[in-house]
């Protein structure tokens, strides 16, 4: 495997994990679409649902 094709490889295993600890960790979520996020908002800013909330288990 060339030097690129495995940086690139590693690159994208990195971005999916910190995706995954990023969501497990986020306060608030949609209940329509279930996206997890950090920050408060009006409407979900994956689906665009009206339905954010904060998670029951966030600390």
């Amino acid at each position: 495997m060339g030097f690129f094709s495995e940086v690139g490889r590693q690159v994208e295993q990195f971005k999916q994990t910190a995706s995954a600890v990023a969501a497990d960790n986020a306060d608030y979520w949609c209940r329509t679409c279930e996206s997890r996020f950090q920050t408060d908002h009006d409407e979900c800013p994956e689906c665009g649902a009206a339905t954010v909330e904060a998670r029951p288990d966030a600390e």
